[in-house]
């Protein structure tokens, strides 16, 4: 999911954009609706054996289409009694917002059996949008086997009042991209070699050390929260809520602490640019490409980006974003499948889902969608290795990160755009100059927490 109000263009290619949705479902992908007459008469109720049937599954990204028909190809392919109808028109057509048009069509009873979930997941569960699957995972081994071969953070994500609402596919990590030309031109050792010595104060003296006033900046300073400043407060032991979800934490010393030291990066030394000074150049992916940037800090789905955008002479890497203290950070946008609650071919839903996990599927998410496989053993051996996923060569010094994987900032009754349309505007006035980072954070957290106190925990 796009990160909502973010404030700089990060380069994003469609795949990664909630984009509009389609018109009327049409044909098969109709009968499988859930809650339509059709579906009934193709579903399952749960407990039958071996499913039979037809169930519709959505998702959001237009540049996900191919991968995901490819995948339902395959599945289809096996005439296990199970087919996937799949609409790739729903994210590529008209003008409604995606999730709009998926709540719609859930309110009419037309919407999909199953479909990807991202950072609404806890909004969606608390109101009831999403089946819970403890009791499918319960009668079936291999899906517990596979359930527990994912990134914990998962576990704790799709966990509402210790019912499982969601199932592992995906996440991203944020990655440092560093142009390697301007590191042997500076003398400096690439940060991937470095393991957690790749600190804020290296990143700092790199920033320094490959910054050349009215030509390039040596570093960046990103005041987007997914893919800037909260993993270095995460890196720092602080964190946008409390982990109950409670409270809004963004005025706790470490959170200042990692704010304050970004954003001197763009106030005080300037080895970072400023948010108009990357407007100017359209944005971050081109200021790297283009050479006006040593190092930014990226979604690695811009790896992609970079990797087909890059002249021949461009040679770059990655690393995690530095450590503090031993520690990286990772903010990522958790995606999962779902299954509707008002669905009446869950069994026929729970096969694809499972199907997607297997580690043959999870093992291609890197060619296939750019992004980190749910599985640990896929992400570490297919993932973190440029031999296998292609380059970078500096994939695998991307495992700290994996493990330091948490959720995007979420709660369960305050959708995500409400607290960033706090948050983020006082963000943009600390990286502007027009606000203390100390007064800016303290607001953001008291403002923030008047909203929980008025929508509830």
């Amino acid at each position: 999911m796009e990160q909502m109000g973010r404030s700089v263009m990060d380069d994003r290619q469609t795949r990664r954009r909630i984009v509009a949705g389609s018109g009327a479902l049409g044909g098969a992908a109709m009968l499988a609706a859930c809650g339509q007459a059709g579906g009934a008469a193709t579903g399952g109720q749960v407990g039958t054996g071996g499913a039979k049937g037809t169930a519709l599954f959505w998702q959001w990204g237009a540049g996900y289409v191919d991968g995901f028909q490819s995948l339902v190809n395959e599945f289809n392919e096996k005439k296990n009694g199970v087919t996937i109808a799949f609409d790739p028109g729903v994210v590529s057509a008209g003008s409604t917002n995606y999730w709009d048009k998926l709540t719609a069509a859930m309110a009419g009873s037309v919407g999909p059996d199953v479909f990807l979930m991202n950072t609404n997941a806890r909004t969606w569960a608390t109101q009831g949008q999403m089946r819970p699957l403890d009791d499918l995972i319960k009668k079936d081994k291999a899906s517990q086997d596979q359930n527990g071969s994912t990134l914990k953070a998962f576990k704790d994500w799709y966990d509402m009042g210790g019912k499982q609402m969601g199932w592992a596919w995906d996440y991203s990590t944020i990655i440092t991209l560093v142009n390697v030309g301007h590191l042997k031109e500076a003398g400096l050792k690439p940060p991937a070699e470095l393991g957690d010595k790749w600190d804020w104060a290296t990143y700092r003296e790199y920033a320094q050390k490959m910054n050349k006033p009215g030509t390039r900046f040596g570093g960046f300073a990103d005041a987007a929260y997914e893919t800037g400043w909260l993993n270095f407060v995460r890196a720092n032991g602080g964190d946008f809520f409390s982990d109950d979800r409670k409270r809004c934490t963004l005025g706790d010393p470490k959170c200042i602490e990692a704010v304050e030291y970004l954003s001197n990066l763009v106030l005080k030394d300037r080895f970072a640019p400023t948010r108009q000074e990357i407007t100017a150049k359209v944005a971050k992916v081109d200021m790297f490409v283009n050479g006006d940037a040593s190092m930014t800090t990226n979604g690695d789905w811009n790896m992609t980006d970079v990797t087909k955008r890059a002249p021949a002479n461009l040679e770059w890497d990655v690393a995690p974003i530095p450590f503090k203290a031993g520690k990286t950070g990772n903010s990522a946008n958790l995606r999962g499948l779902v299954i509707n609650s008002a669905s009446k071919n869950i069994e026929q839903a729970f096969e694809w889902m499972k199907f997607c996990l297997t580690k043959p599927v999870q093992d291609r998410i890197p060619k296939l969608f750019g992004e980190v496989p749910a599985r640990l053993d896929s992400a570490n051996d297919i993932y973190a290795s440029s031999e296998k996923a292609g380059p970078p060569k500096g994939r695998a010094s991307l495992k700290p990160a994996i493990l330091a994987t948490k959720a995007l900032p979420a709660l369960d009754k305050v959708p995500p755009a409400d607290f960033h349309n706090i948050s983020t505007p006082i963000i943009n006035d600390i990286w502007d100059g027009k606000v203390s980072v100390r007064d800016g954070m303290t607001r953001a957290q008291t403002e923030i927490n008047a909203l929980i106190q008025q929508r509830g925990t």
